[in-house]
């Protein structure tokens, strides 16, 4: 193995456990903390240990905080599916650029050296041409919005005022 290969997997083998570590992260915290916990005698302990008595029939409120509590797992459940698709997917753009990186590794650089050559034969123009321009550009992007602006009033105030301007012409020929 070359050095370089040796590099590369142990990059994708930290990137992988950087990953595995976010999103392991994320899926625990994801679980609820502070959420009220009921007891069986129908009152609701929070995590200081106070108790609050409930006034409605145990059996009314079991069957809400079991509703409750389903719902709250089926979301807790999907955000961890979530977490671990977008996981899934994460590791794998990691993969693939990992390996890219490896493979074109000389073809890249000589790609960002041509790109810096290139760059340098750019004739850049002076800041007084480049004030020119802008002031330019923006006059006329500013004197077109207005200009647009003013035709869009005119047009709305006219369809709005067409009904009124109808019946005046119509009532100046029927007399």
């Amino acid at each position: 193995m070359t050095i370089t290969s040796k590099r590369s997997i142990i990059a994708l083998l930290i990137s992988l456990v950087l990953v595995v570590s976010l999103f392991t992260i994320g899926i625990s915290a994801t679980e609820e903390e502070g959420t009220p916990s009921v007891s069986e005698s129908g009152s609701v302990e929070t995590e200081t240990g106070d108790t609050e008595s409930d006034s409605e029939s145990g059996s009314e409120t079991e069957s809400e905080t079991k509703k409750e509590e389903e719902t709250e797992s089926l979301e807790v459940t999907e955000t961890r599916t979530s977490l671990i698709v977008n996981g899934i997917i994460v590791a794998a753009i990691i993969i693939v650029l990992i390996f890219l990186y490896v493979k074109f590794h000389s073809k890249f650089n000589a790609f960002l050296r041509s790109v810096k050559s290139e760059l340098k034969k750019i004739v850049w123009s002076s800041k007084e041409n480049t004030r020119k321009g802008f002031i330019i550009v923006a006059v006329v992007a500013v004197a077109f919005g207005v200009a647009l602006g003013l035709a869009d009033f005119a047009f709305s105030t006219g369809f709005d005022q067409l009904p009124e301007l109808f019946s005046k012409f119509i009532k100046l020929f029927v007399k």
